[in-house]
């Protein structure tokens, strides 16, 4: 556990991972309403017309997939544990959920003591906390050719009958397989357990079992990733003006083993 989360006000150190994302399957994110007639449900787009993935769906997903591993081996008298950010009602606490991080229960002081903030929100933040971890949008490799958008059928299923439910037919539009994104991630003040957590984060989505933008259940959004580029900041590094350490290789790889290794020290009845 960190010993004061909220310690932005000094720089101990920084990390920025830089990697390549590359889709196995379509990937959908979706730009809300579509504006003309073109398709019914339309991927986001930035000023160029390119697809892109907003950093704060790559965090989301991240964070969800995260939290649920944390609940498994979760017990927080150990100060191991991960409570419900969306919980912010003191009576779904008898269906033994927690209080949200920096949500307060009745009776108790209005001050938050962001110390007993739970795993998740020591590195991602809560209401009261700011995050450890800023991901960058990430945008799509190739920008130099055509977007690469497939257009999509689909269809509203009645699941009583197993038809189509009305006639009711839509298009939606999808990034093609094979498209590649530069991913970017920034660590403020990272410690050995958070890189070991972010690390099997990070792991479960070039793994597959975590997907990213919709349609996941029809198989989209699967994806691989390789770090291409990990730099290590200390304060000490940028006062001097020295060029930061490169984490590649077996470099890296030894470092993702001791910080996996920080975090198995930290789960509730670990074996020996």
């Amino acid at each position: 556990m960190i010993e004061n989360p909220a310690n932005f006000h000094q720089l101990d150190g920084r990390l920025r991972l830089r990697g390549v994302l590359t889709f196995q399957t379509a990937l959908h994110v979706g730009a809300g309403k579509a504006t003309d007639e073109a398709t019914d449900l339309p991927v986001l787009r930035d000023a160029q017309g390119h697809p892109f993935l907003p950093g704060a769906s790559i965090k989301g997903v991240l964070r969800s997939t995260l939290e649920s591993l944390v609940r498994s081996a979760s017990e927080k008298s150990t100060g191991f544990w991960a409570c419900d950010p969306l919980v912010d009602k003191p009576n779904k606490l008898a269906a033994g959920l927690e209080l949200a991080c920096g949500v307060h229960e009745p009776g108790k002081r209005s001050g938050v003591d962001i110390r007993q903030h739970c795993t998740l929100c020591q590195i991602f933040g809560s209401r009261v906390l700011a995050s450890h971890v800023r991901v960058s949008d990430a945008l799509i490799r190739d920008r130099d050719q055509r977007p690469p958008i497939e257009l999509r059928d689909g269809v509203a299923i009645d699941r009583d009958r197993r038809v189509v439910y009305g006639g009711q037919k839509y298009d939606f539009e999808v990034v093609a397989p094979g498209t590649q994104f530069n991913l970017e991630v920034f660590v403020e003040n990272p410690q050995p357990w958070m890189m070991g957590l972010l690390t099997i984060g990070f792991d479960q989505i070039a793994d597959g079992f975590t997907t990213l933008g919709g349609f996941s259940s029809r198989g989209l959004g699967r994806a691989t990733l390789e770090w291409t580029d990990v730099l290590e900041f200390s304060a000490a590094q940028l006062l001097a003006g020295n060029d930061p350490e490169s984490l590649k290789d077996k470099k890296l790889e030894t470092r993702q083993k001791e910080w996996r290794a920080a975090l198995a020290a930290k789960v509730p009845g670990k074996r020996s």
